[in-house]
């Protein structure tokens, strides 16, 4: 009987282990057409048609630079994640808190923070996105509402 119980007990820590849920991952948008709509003070709305390709990195702007390894953390059913970026000008900081399906929308809250200010030391962002369809459309210049 003693037998039996350790062995329970060693499977139950072995399968339970130190690490009772997997780790956060970075969201990967479905490939296909989106429309992303961003908010931040001074600049105000601003939507625009994107396609996003089955390679997407949803942590990194284009012009991001020259950037570290993103760090997850899962907060609740949110991944927030952070990301530190270098430019010829100075660095950039992101954190950013990720939630939604991903496959027909999304929704994401960043704050930037800026080393040496660039016009201003830190700025925030709300980022909706909109899953439209799988053909992309021809590129398009944003449009400011």
């Amino acid at each position: 009987m003693h037998i039996r119980f350790w062995a329970a007990a060693v499977f139950c820590v072995g399968t339970l282990g130190p690490s009772l849920s997997a780790p956060p991952e970075l969201p990967k948008r479905k490939a296909g057409h989106w429309e992303i709509t961003t908010i931040s003070a001074g600049i105000g709305k601003t939507v625009t048609d994107v396609c996003i390709g089955p390679d997407d990195n949803i942590a990194m702007p284009a012009d991001s630079g020259d950037c570290s390894q993103t760090k997850l953390t899962q907060a609740g059913s949110e991944v927030i994640v952070d990301v530190v970026c270098t430019k010829p000008h100075g660095k950039q900081t992101m954190s950013t808190a990720f939630g939604g399906d991903f496959n027909a929308r999304y929704h994401a809250v960043m704050k930037m923070t800026f080393d040496p200010p660039e016009g201003v030391r830190s700025m925030g962002v709300t980022i909706d996105g909109k899953y439209v369809g799988p053909d992309c459309p021809a590129p398009t210049t944003p449009s400011r509402g």
